[in-house]
């Protein structure tokens, strides 16, 4: 009797240990706008599902996590120092551009992002896709928005009207490209994080359609004897990707 005793004590004290961990391990997510936080999310499915949520364009939803944010952060701040110095090596027109550039870069926040979809019914329909949720976590949620940017080594950055089928040639007429720019290609950086080159010149130009709330870039032209240039354009379109939604 005493030993069945001893093992049904065990038993207990390993369930309580058990659920005790599950709860420890469950996420918590700060939502915003709103700043609404969200406790015990064992799940992806458990997040995306909320009913406060509902109304979510999540084409345009970030999720990120606090240590990632932390790397991320540190990566920004290392590139707005890296365009400092390629500044400083420059004069003029080229110098004015950087600066131009390292403006816009540094007026836009970064977070720790991970790279998941977030849509509802593929969560629910593909298990793999339902990940756990472990340590803190933000959430940006919000409405399909109604414009595009454009960014990079260009006279006029700034937000454009979204329209839709048109390409990103299209929004760069009338823009002019300040020294030192990429003519021929610009990269679309879409509300889920994913990227391509467009061709935009008369040469080469191909229809690449932008989608609401896309980044239009234009970077640095690419240099035969000088990897610092290229290896920027990758930088920005890093800080980008991981870019915190306003």
């Amino acid at each position: 009797m005493k030993i069945k005793a001893s093992l049904w004590w065990a038993a207990l004290c390993l369930s309580g240990l058990a659920t005790s961990a599950a709860t420890y391990a469950a996420g918590t997510v700060t939502v915003y706008p709103g700043n609404q936080q969200l406790t015990h999310v064992e799940r992806l499915a458990d997040l995306v599902s909320q009913p406060s949520l509902a109304h979510t364009w999540w084409p345009g939803a970030v999720i990120s996590e606090r240590q990632a944010t932390a790397i991320a952060e540190q990566q920004h701040q290392k590139l707005l120092a890296s365009l400092s110095e390629l500044s400083a090596q420059e004069n003029g027109d080229a110098a004015a551009a950087i600066n131009g550039l390292r403006q816009q870069m540094q007026a836009i926040h970064v977070t720790g992002r991970q790279f998941v979809d977030l849509d509802p019914d593929w969560v629910r329909v593909h298990p793999r896709a339902n990940v756990p949720l472990q340590g803190e976590y933000s959430l940006w949620a919000g409405p399909q928005p109604s414009t595009v940017t454009v960014m990079g080594l260009v006279s006029t950055p700034g937000v454009r009207p979204f329209v839709a089928g048109r390409s990103a040639d299209e929004y760069l007429e009338g823009v002019d490209k300040l020294s030192g720019a990429d003519r021929s290609y610009a990269w679309v950086i879409y509300p889920d994080g994913k990227t391509q080159k467009a061709p935009v010149a008369y040469w080469n130009n191909r229809h690449v359609e932008l989608t609401p709330g896309s980044i239009l870039f234009v970077g640095f032209k690419d240099r035969l004897f000088n990897s610092d240039f290229n290896a920027m354009n990758q930088q920005i379109l890093n800080s980008l990707t991981h870019r915190r939604p306003d």
